[in-house]
């Protein structure tokens, strides 16, 4: 993990060796600081989850040999990147299955096989999730990060964070910063995290 000035950034080689810091700071603060502790769990856990979503098509081409006709990876690959790289636009299932040369039907059978869950619930799980790093790393406004997660409106957002969170994402976000603001420099998020969508997304609001 790469420390600055300002302490420990989660841009780093080996996102595991973050995890495994995390966890280790955690433990040491356990006694002495809980909410610290608190929050080096839950930016491993969130660091973890961020490795998981990247490494989606590994899995799934395990699943795929191992429990049925799933996407090949190269087919899961592409799909992956292009959702990532337009993950503020109109996806549909259709065009996802355009880009494998399968019928939508077949497409949708065989991402589930491979990914575990439906395109459509996929697709609603990485808004959710570009919705929560643009609240945690920058300052838009709720109706820009709808627009910036591909979603219509700032209530359209609202609807489907809290169906998938059981909270309204302002709530979410002042408990985020409530956290940022009680957990010491070492453990604190930078403003932007080393995702490119991320930073276009601040330099368009500047």
């Amino acid at each position: 993990m790469e420390r600055s000035a300002d302490g420990i950034t989660e841009t780093t080689t080996d996102p595991f060796a973050s995890i495994a810091e995390f966890l280790e700071e955690a433990s040491a603060a356990l006694a002495g600081d809980p909410i610290a502790a608190r929050t080096c769990i839950a930016r491993a856990a969130m660091l973890l989850r961020e490795v998981q979503a990247r490494h989606a098509p590994a899995s799934g081409e395990t699943a795929a040999r191992g429990n049925g006709p799933g996407l090949a990876r190269w087919k899961l690959n592409h799909v992956m990147r292009h959702v990532e790289q337009h993950l503020d636009g109109n996806l549909r299932v259709r065009d996802l299955a355009k880009l494998t040369g399968l019928s939508p039907g077949h497409f949708a059978r065989a991402f589930q096989q491979s990914v575990g869950v439906a395109p459509r619930h996929f697709l609603i799980e990485r808004r959710i999730e570009r919705a929560k790093a643009l609240m945690r790393t920058t300052d838009l406004t709720l109706c820009e990060i709808a627009l910036a997660s591909g979603l219509s409106d700032q209530a359209h957002l609202s609807r489907l964070f809290r169906r998938h969170t059981g909270t309204t994402p302002n709530a979410w976000r002042r408990e985020w910063r409530a956290a940022e603001q009680r957990a010491p420099a070492f453990v604190r998020s930078p403003r932007i995290l080393d995702d490119p969508s991320l930073r276009m997304a601040n330099v368009s609001a500047g």
